[in-house]
Parts: C-alpha cells; structure tokens; sequence
C-alpha cells in the first residue's frame, strides 16, 4: 500500500506517530575478533564518563561493569534467589542491581533505573590483549527492543527511536 492510497484517517494516524517519534542515530564501531567472531562497539557516557559499549543482538538482557569507573558511585543492591541469567557457555554468577542516572549514545539520553551489574573482566581482558578499547556494558535485547533499534551495518549506525 502506497501513502497516497491511505485514507486521510490513516494518514493522520501516521503524520502523528512519525513525529511523535524521535529517531537517533549512533555510529557504530565494527571489530573482526581474531579466532572468529565480530563485535558492535559505540561510544557511550554512563554517568558523565566517556566509555565504550557493546552493541549484542544475541543477549537477552543488557548487562553493566561492575567494575567500571562509571559506575564508582552506583549503589548496588544483590539480589541472588531473585536474579537468575545466563551466557553462552555458562551461568552468570555474583548479579546486583543499581541504578544508572545517565546514559548518553550521542545525542540519545536515557536512565536505566534497574540496571544489572556484573564483572566484565574477561571481556575487558581479552579486549586489551587485541588493542580494542574497554568496555562499561553489553546492550541486549530488552534495551534494543525498548527503543525499537535497526543495526545498518552498511553504513556502521546505529538508530533508537524516543518518544
């Protein structure tokens, strides 16, 4: 169906949703892992500090450092009978809970008021190894699926719609 066939219903319906919508976008970083495998990187910042997340379409849940400088004075709550999650290969252990005040991908600006933290130790680990930059947090599906997000790796972006 072409936009000039729409009833003027339809089209109104429409011309409101476009722009109530508000679309960002985020530029990707692309890296071939050696051994297999690519990574989706984007320049973040958590709490007012510059860092580096990873964009993975394949999680379920996004996940959060620990560790990280960004999240120094996050106050963590751990939560073990409630919070259950899993990777790949093997159970995610040692799960807390915080909050985020500010998350900034480029110009999108969010809170995430009940984010999940754990170490990213070995990612950052291996990371180092191969002269990537480190990383405060994996993106997953909840986050992506939140914001309606479209990966377009043609043109390595990255977009979030907000309304």
């Amino acid at each position: 169906m072409i936009y000039g066939s729409l009833t003027a219903d339809i089209k109104k319906g429409l011309i409101k949703i476009i722009f109530l919508m508000k679309t960002y976008k985020i530029p990707l970083k692309i890296y071939e892992i050696p051994g297999g495998g690519i990574h989706l990187l984007i320049r973040a910042k958590a709490n007012n500090e510059n860092t580096f997340l990873l964009i993975d379409t394949g999680a379920s849940n996004s996940v959060f450092d620990i560790n990280s400088l960004a999240f120094k004075d996050t106050e963590f709550n751990t939560k073990k009978d409630e919070m259950q999650s899993s990777g790949f290969n093997s159970a995610i252990e040692n799960l807390s809970s915080g909050k985020i005040e500010s998350l900034s991908l480029s110009h999108f600006k969010t809170s995430v008021p009940e984010a999940i933290f754990t170490s990213l130790d070995h990612i950052n680990e291996l990371y180092k190894s191969i002269k990537l930059p480190m990383i405060s947090g994996i993106i997953g599906s909840d986050f992506l699926l939140k914001f309606n997000a479209i990966v377009n790796f043609k043109i390595k972006t990255l977009y979030l719609e907000k309304k």
